[in-house]
């Protein structure tokens, strides 16, 4: 299994977007209906995350658009959120789509639900993917170097700072991403949290991580 991070990065789709479609044509009452949506989600294979899209789901199956290149029989894990994840195989490939067979019977309507605040008072979290990449914090006084080491399309954790306040605004410096602007989230033990003001569109961050997964193989 290889990832193909492609020629170049590619745009215009929403950002961690999780929105749901019903097909006309599906029936509730039907324990197998194929269903129509939306979904951005996480997949593993072979020890390694990629961002993919989720455009059909039932309880037996999805069909997904991913940059990974799968290979038939691939076992495969699709994480929805931090608490919902799916296993199956992958059944076949056809450029960027592919068919994946979940291994158990799917709750659907468990897929499908915003997520909301557990008994414990934990909100599940959209997927996130680790890497290891110098960074840089911007600002007209000073220049903060650092290294980025988880990434979604909505926020980054930085390890390996200081100096640093809650509330501040900096411009984030991440190799092969375009310059955004980030508000510091947190900060403690020499790592950080920022978020973006406007969120990394899906494919920018898509192909980025097919990248930044290909740089991190020994």
């Amino acid at each position: 299994m290889e990832f193909d991070s492609g020629s170049g990065f590619k745009h215009a789709f929403s950002a961690e977007c999780d929105d749901v479609v019903y097909s006309p044509m599906a029936d509730r009452r039907d324990e197998e209906r194929q269903l129509s949506v939306r979904l951005t989600a996480k997949i593993i294979v072979a020890s390694r995350e990629l961002p993919c899209r989720v455009h059909n789901i039932s309880s037996g199956g999805a069909n997904i658009e991913t940059l990974a290149n799968l290979t038939a029989e691939d076992r495969i894990r699709i994480e929805f959120r931090s608490n919902l994840s799916l296993a199956g195989k992958v059944r076949w490939q056809n450029g960027a789509f592919a068919g994946i067979e979940f291994t158990e019977p799917a709750d659907v309507d468990a897929v499908l639900k915003k997520t909301g605040i557990s008994i414990a008072r934990i909100k599940p979290r959209l997927p996130r993917y680790g890497c290891k990449v110098p960074a840089k914090l911007v600002t007209e006084q000073q220049t903060i170097d650092c290294e980025a080491i988880v990434m979604t399309t909505n926020v980054v954790q930085l390890n390996q700072i200081k100096q640093v306040k809650p509330g501040e605004s900096y411009m984030l410096v991440i190799t092969g991403l375009s310059r955004r602007k980030v508000s510091m989230v947190w900060s403690r033990d020499k790592q950080a949290g920022v978020k973006f003001l406007n969120p990394l569109r899906f494919n920018e961050f898509e192909s980025w991580i097919a990248w930044n997964q290909s740089e991190m193989v020994p």
